[in-house]
């Protein structure tokens, strides 16, 4: 018998678990200890040991003591419902930890006020151990001794995942499946009491959902299976009556075990990426037949609608690039030889991104933001945490990856969401390398006039691609803000994304036409419409060359109008590039490239010196910088920043910097240091209110005499908030300029994400309720004389120019490779033309009306 004393994980008031306002905990079912009023923030450690789990709501975690002792941390009352917000998590399944550790960060204003108590507990929840020597009933500081635990053996305890990994007993089996009905999973509390239903069971009871099992006389094993409402459950009995005990425990189940049942459970599909914790998370399983349907027949005429991620037409062939599952063998020959083996996959990957970074010397920033991936701590650390529990080296690659990339997938704000095509790149180069196969070769060895459809293109397969190869792209997922379709842009390969599983119907071979402009994709079309597309294919490629001839000429319409077309930058090497094509300036810079994929934010002197680099290569063109705009639910590492239910209605843009003055000082110095003095304008996105605006103006001039600096800048803001567009006229009396981001403003007027792929097809800026919005932006502007820009997805359409146009606005900031056709097409038209057409897609009732309505009044586009 060994005895450890356990410290203290929180400091606070300590208490018997008699008096914790949970019956669960207080009456012992759960298991013995007691409980802390916490008056710090951060959960730690109370004894050297394993983590065995950290619950998927965040809100506990489980100890393993050296002598077996399993020590449940439980922070507050009733705070799984809050399904993690308020907590940060700093350790995962299997990592080693020592005394005094941290364990848990959380929010307790905001956990407080969401949550029954904050009282929190510390238990002992697996049999053989006893526990003496509480220090309740006074302050206590964390470290401090706490509780005495006695009994068990570190030589001869047995780890639980082996326990739980054996279902023993001899004779009866039974089973029964049921639909969990508890919103938050079988969290502490229903959990014990499920244990306490199968104890006195001679037999084996074990859990089964999806690939994981768990005793289900383990209150942290069941707490481990991280469930959902909605799933479905196996309950196996093996023993003596076994078939009525699987019945009986079935049955509690559906009665809650003494949480509330949610109504409708069973018609609930629990998302599997979201719900299983990390140490249980499965490969996603390739998409059967069954499941999409048979391929289309020769001469079955289809088409397929997605969402515009790169301009222009092709015909082509299609070649096709669906991913297979990778299968992997999970248990590994020892730590000894999978770690090494990992390590030099790893260094084989990364000379591979160098090489990458060579052939396509434009886009180095994209391939070294992989090697920083692969660089990521948490990546390598939980990979390896896995190797030294027995996997092999690609289980445990793969495993580390594919929970990133689902994090990442998961992430409301799309370009965040989009970085977890980058880990998925990086899982696939990885695991290539480790099964002793050569490298992928991307793309290199396409034939010519090539349509690829695929998953999600990598930015890997695009690295090696021959000129003249790659005549289009088509993805099932994807999303317009990618790595890969970058890359694509760069290439001038019509890109279309998230056309759906439909798309995995298209067979190898079959003629298909592609439209970046229109986001479609025509499989079998007739022979006379590929005629018809090749010829006008080679037309657009000569007008193009024709048009680059006049692309640095400023843009007038045929009637004098002046339309000034800048270019979207997303970094540095973008700029030149926009020069060369007729940009007049830059009227979007993203800036979130500085920021993302690091552990800490920018200083002030690496953006001063990204934005002097951007403003020389523009040659003394105008550079509108928008500051920070990130979502809400925590995409950067750095930034601490809640999670949110709804982030795309929350946190983000102006609203983040508002949160983090220092922050948006920093970009805000950093811009007004850009020489010379007057060629940069910053720009606020998701401003609401005036009084937002006002508040960064505040800063600006603050930091701006700090710096010395007598010369004003302009001041501007983004309207993507529907509101904003209706009170223009307000947010212009405090703004020098407004520019519209009908990206997001479409999303918000529409109500749907465009990050989600269900509906991205859908999403179209010309819907007429878009259109009226701009018209009361710009009518707002002109009662204070306000430019108003459009620097969204519709100012590189060649649809929405006339239009936008005709409704006022007088800038259109594009992506560069669609500027010298925009500006030709801008100088054929007349002011009062577009007026008029603009004026009559405001009385139609969808998008594709006013589509037509625009290629019948201008077919050249």
């Amino acid at each position: 018998m060994t005895a450890i004393t356990l410290a203290a994980p929180l400091a606070g008031w300590a208490m018997p678990l008699t008096e914790v306002p949970d019956p669960a905990f207080a009456q012992g079912l759960v298991g013995t200890g007691m409980a802390i009023d916490p008056t710090v923030n951060e959960l730690r450690s109370p004894c050297d040991g394993v983590v065995l789990s950290v619950h998927r709501a965040r809100h506990a975690c489980t100890v393993r003591a050296a002598s077996g002792a399993e020590v449940l941390l439980h922070l507050g009352v009733d705070t799984v419902g809050l399904n993690g917000e308020g907590f940060t998590a700093h350790v995962r399944d299997g990592q080693s930890v020592k005394t005094g550790d941290r364990l848990i960060s959380f929010d307790m204003d905001l956990v407080g006020s969401r949550a029954q108590s904050l009282v929190s507990m510390m238990v002992v929840v697996n049999d053989g151990f006893t526990v003496d020597g509480q220090s309740v009933n006074r302050e206590i500081a964390a470290g401090e001794p706490a509780m005495t635990v006695h009994g068990g053996s570190g030589a001869d305890a047995v780890p639980p995942a082996a326990a739980e990994s054996e279902e023993t007993g001899e004779g009866e089996t039974g089973e029964r499946i049921v639909v969990l009905p508890i919103a938050s999973g079988l969290h502490a509390r229903p959990a014990a009491a499920l244990v306490a239903a199968t104890k006195a069971y001679p037999g084996t009871v074990t859990i089964h959902c999806r690939d994981r099992r768990a005793n289900a006389k383990s209150v942290v094993a069941l707490m481990g299976l991280g469930t959902m409402v909605g799933d479905r459950l196996t309950v196996r009995a093996t023993g003596p009556g076994a078939q009525d005990m699987a019945e009986s425990i079935a049955v509690l189940i559906e009665g809650g075990l003494g949480d509330p049942v949610v109504a409708g459970a069973a018609a609930q599909a629990a998302p599997v990426a979201a719900s299983v914790t990390p140490a249980t998370a499965a490969p996603a399983q390739p998409a059967t037949e069954e499941e999409v349907g048979p391929p289309f027949a020769p001469g079955e005429e289809v088409l397929l609608k997605g969402t515009i991620a790169v301009p222009g037409q092709a015909v082509g062939t299609v070649v096709r690039r669906f991913r297979t599952t990778v299968r992997v063998v999970e248990q590994g020959i020892g730590a000894q030889v999978e770690e090494p083996r990992l390590r030099r996959a790893l260094e084989q990957v990364v000379a591979g991104l160098a090489q990458s970074a060579q052939r396509m010397p434009e886009h180095a920033a994209i391939f070294q933001a992989h090697r920083e991936l692969l660089d990521d701590p948490e990546l390598l650390d939980g990979a390896l945490a896995d190797i030294r529990g027995g996997k092999s080296a690609e289980w445990s690659w793969q495993r580390a990856a594919r929970l990133q990339a689902d994090a990442l997938a998961a992430l409301a704000d799309p370009r965040m969401a989009e970085r977890a095509a980058d880990l998925r790149d990086l899982e696939q180069q990885v695991l290539t390398v480790l099964s002793g196969k050569e490298p992928d070769v991307g793309l290199a060895d396409l034939p010519a006039g090539s349509i690829v459809l695929a998953d999600e293109i990598l930015p890997s397969d695009l690295a090696g691609v021959p000129a003249g190869r790659l005549a289009g792209i088509g993805m099932v997922h994807g999303g317009p803000t990618s790595h890969a379709v970058i890359l694509a842009a760069a290439l001038g390969v019509p890109t279309v994304v998230a056309l759906g599983r439909q798309a995995e119907r298209v067979p190898d071979g079959a003629p298909v036409v592609i439209d970046g402009n229109r986001g479609e994709l025509l499989a079998f079309p007739p022979e006379d419409t590929l005629a018809a597309t090749r010829t006008a294919v080679a037309v657009r490629a000569a007008r193009r060359e024709e048009n680059r001839l006049t692309s640095r000429e400023e843009c007038r319409m045929a009637d004098g109008t002046r339309i000034e077309v800048f270019a979207n930058l997303g970094r540095v090497s973008d700029a030149p590039g926009a020069v060369v094509e007729g940009a007049e300036g830059c009227g979007l810079l993203r800036t979130e490239f500085l920021f993302l994929e690091r552990q800490s934010a920018p200083t002030e002197d690496e953006q001063y010196q990204q934005y002097q680099q951007i403003a020389d290569a523009l040659e003394g063109r105008p550079l509108v910088i928008r500051t920070l705009d990130v979502g809400g639910d925590k995409p950067l590492s750095y930034l601490p920043l809640p999670k949110e239910e709804n982030p795309v209605l929350g946190l983000r843009g102006v609203r983040v910097g508002l949160r983090e003055p220092e922050l948006l000082r920093a970009q805000i110095r950093a811009i007004l240091r850009v020489k010379p003095a007057g060629v940069c304008r910053i720009m606020v996105p998701m401003i609401a209110s005036p009084s937002e605006l006002l508040a960064v103006r505040a800063m600006v001039d603050e930091e701006r005499a700090r710096l010395g600096r007598a010369e004003p800048i302009q001041l501007g803001a983004m309207v993507e908030v529907p509101a904003a567009a209706l009170i223009a006229d307000r947010i212009s009396a405090v703004a020098d300029f407004l520019s519209i981001g009908t990206n997001d403003l479409t999303q918000y007027v529409l109500a749907m994400d465009r990050g989600n792929p269900h509906v991205a097809a859908q999403l179209d800026a010309l819907h007429p309720g878009v259109l009226r919005l701009i018209r009361l932006a710009v009518i707002g502007a002109k009662t204070r004389d306000r430019v108003v820009a459009v620097c969204g997805g519709s100012a590189s359409d060649p649809m929405a120019a006339p239009l936008l146009i005709g409704l006022g606005v007088t800038e259109l900031s594009a992506t560069p490779a669609v500027i010298a056709d925009l500006k030709a097409f801008i100088r054929t038209l007349r002011l009062e033309d577009c007026q008029r057409v603009a004026e009559a897609a405001l009385g139609t009732d969808s998008a594709e009306e006013v589509r037509r309505l625009v290629a019948e009044t201008w077919p050249a586009i």
